[in-house]
C-alpha cells in the first residue's frame, strides 16, 4: 500500500511537469488559491502578473512544470537513498513549493526595494515641477531612464503606455500591476496631477514622501524583531523530518518500520501535528502590515 502511494505521487508529479512541459493550457488556469496566496485570489493580479512581479520570466505553466519536477526528482533522490517511500514523500511536497517561496521572497524584495527608492523619487519630482523645469509626463520619462534603478522598469511601462492610452489609464495600469501599498498614493497623487495640475499636487507628494520614509523605517523595526520567530518557527518544523530521514538512512529498523502501514499512519499523524503547530505558530508570528491597500478594487491586499 505504501509502495502504491509513493508511485502514484511520482506519477502525479511526472505527467503535471510533462503536461506543463507540452503546453497544456489547464495548468494556466489553476486558481490562484491553490497557491496560498492572498494577493492571487478574486480581483488581484492574476498569476502571470504576480510572476512578473517577482521578476520571473516565465508562463504559469513552465512554473508548474518546474515545480513538479522539483518535487519529482526530490522523492527519486530521497527514495534512493532511504528505501523509505512514505519518508520520502513529506520532503518532496516541501521541495515542490521551494521555487514558490523563492520567487515570493524575491517579489517582497523588490516590492521592498521599490519603495525605498520612491521617496528620492519624490523629492527629484517636487523640485522639478516647482521649478518649472518640466511637465510631469517629462519628468516620470526621465525617471525611467536615469531615477532609481527599482523604479525604472514601472516608469518605463509608464512610458510606453502613455502614448497609446493616455496618460491617467497609463498610471492606472502600472498601478494595477504594481498592486502595492506604498506605489498607491504615489500614482494616485501623479493621476491628480494630470487632471487638476501640479500646485495641489506638489504639496501632496511633499508629504507623501515623509509618510513613506516614516513607514519604511517602520516596516524595518517590525520586520527586525520578528525575524528571530521566523527562523525558530521553521526549525521546529524541519527538524523532526530531518531527523526522520537521518535515521531511515542510517538504521535498517526504521526503514523497515515506516514501510509498514503502521508507519505510515505514523508518518501521517506527525504530519498533520507539524502542520498545524505551523500554522499557528505563523499567525503568532505573521508580518505586521504598517499599511494597507486603500484604493485597491474589492478587499484589500
Amino acid at each position: 500500500m505504501v509502495s502504491l502511494l509513493a508511485g502514484l505521487f511520482a506519477a502525479a508529479c511526472i505527467w503535471v511537469a510533462a503536461r506543463a512541459a507540452l503546453g497544456g493550457s489547464s495548468l494556466e488556469q489553476i486558481p490562484p488559491r491553490l497557491f496560498g496566496a492572498k494577493h492571487l485570489r478574486g480581483t488581484g493580479p492574476g498569476f502571470q502578473v504576480w510572476l512578473s512581479q517577482a521578476g520571473a520570466a516565465v508562463t504559469p505553466a513552465q512554473f508548474c512544470a518546474v515545480s513538479a519536477g522539483v518535487g519529482a526528482a526530490t522523492f527519486l533522490v530521497l527514495l534512493a537513498v532511504l528505501r523509505t517511500p512514505v519518508v520520502a514523500t513529506a520532503p518532496a511536497l516541501a521541495a515542490s513549493a521551494a521555487p514558490y517561496a523563492y520567487w515570493a521572497s524575491q517579489r517582497r524584495k523588490q516590492a521592498a526595494a521599490r519603495s525605498s527608492a520612491w521617496p528620492d523619487a519624490l523629492r527629484y519630482l517636487v523640485g522639478v515641477l516647482g521649478a518649472g523645469i518640466a511637465t510631469l509626463h517629462e519628468a516620470l520619462e526621465q525617471l525611467s531612464k536615469s531615477g532609481p534603478e527599482p523604479l525604472r522598469g514601472p516608469m518605463g511601462r509608464y512610458v510606453r503606455l502613455a502614448g497609446r492610452l493616455g496618460a491617467l489609464q497609463a498610471l492606472e495600469t502600472v498601478r494595477a500591476e504594481l498592486a502595492d501599498p506604498i506605489s498607491d498614493p504615489v500614482l494616485l497623487a501623479f493621476g491628480g496631477a494630470v487632471e487638476e495640475g501640479t500646485d495641489t499636487a506638489l504639496r501632496v507628494l511633499s508629504d507623501l514622501g515623509s509618510q513613506i520614509t516614516a513607514d519604511i523605517q517602520l516596516a524595518e523595526k517590525v520586520r527586525t524583531l520578528q525575524t528571530q520567530s521566523r527562523m525558530a518557527t521553521w526549525g521546529c518544523f524541519a527538524m523532526p523530518y530531518a531527523v526522520l530521514m537521518f535515521l531511515c538512512a542510517t538504521n535498517v529498523e526504521y526503514r523497515h518500520f515506516f514501510s509498514q502501514a503502521v508507519g505510515l499512519v505514523v508518518v501521517l499523524l506527525g504530519a498533520c501535528l507539524s502542520l498545524l503547530g505551523l500554522l499557528a505558530s505563523r499567525r503568532l508570528v505573521r508580518p505586521i502590515a504598517t499599511s494597507t491597500r486603500v484604493f485597491a478594487a474589492g478587499a484589500p491586499q
